[in-house]
């Protein structure tokens, strides 16, 4: 069945969509993998980047209407947190693991109430290279467990990147999932996207599938 699928969420999601020449603007990353794997499984399936480079949770609800429920999708996905992390760590004016999880439920609830639609969340993460980011890592496990938190209570998808960057980092050296500590390399990315993938698979095509 011929779905709309909305990514949305900061750089990681975004990955330079605004300078790719293509015309579904779909960016590098992560999200550009999933549509092609889909153009496989599901060829009549839309899929729309809606990612920020910089954005905040709250940022993100700010301009919910126009990149998710206006455009009537039927999956949802949210990347989002390091940058509230960020702001919030530096005293920028960031918003803390309760904000970021305010700003969250009001975008959940919207698509929930309004479209119905189907949401995976994917869990923000950091990496403990280079070593400034190492002292990041307890206190985005605040902004983790608020959005595990919120996948439970409104029983969404759930991808737990955290853990996944964890194993992978025992297997393969961090220069090959990561550039820079946040942002991800082409392996990186590779990682997103098949685990995306399994979740879709679990959550929202089990649900499809005729009893």
């Amino acid at each position: 069945m011929a779905k709309r699928l909305v990514f949305t969420g900061d750089s990681i999601t975004d990955c330079d969509r605004l300078w790719d020449d293509r015309p579904d603007s779909l960016g590098f990353g992560y999200v550009r993998m999933i549509a092609e794997a889909l153009t496989r499984t599901e060829p009549e399936t839309e899929v729309l980047n809606r990612g920020h480079n910089g954005f905040t949770a709250f940022q993100m609800k700010i301009r919910w209407e126009e990149d998710c429920i206006s455009l009537s999708p039927d999956v949802v996905t949210i990347l989002v947190g390091i940058n509230d992390l960020y702001l919030h760590i530096g005293g920028a004016g960031g918003r803390g693991a309760e904000g970021y999880a305010l700003s969250l439920e009001q975008m959940i609830k919207e698509v929930r109430e309004r479209l119905g639609a189907s949401l995976i969340l994917m869990e923000p993460f950091v990496f403990p290279e280079p070593q400034a980011y190492a002292a990041w890592e307890e206190p985005l496990g605040e902004f983790r467990l608020e959005m595990k938190r919120l996948a439970e209570q409104y029983r969404t998808g759930f991808v737990p990147l955290w853990e996944i960057f964890r194993e992978a980092g025992e297997r393969l050296p961090l220069a090959a999932l990561t550039t820079d500590g946040i942002h991800l390399t082409e392996k990186g990315h590779e990682i997103v996207a098949d685990s995306w993938l399994k979740e879709y698979e679990r959550y929202v095509r089990a649900d499809d599938s005729p009893e």
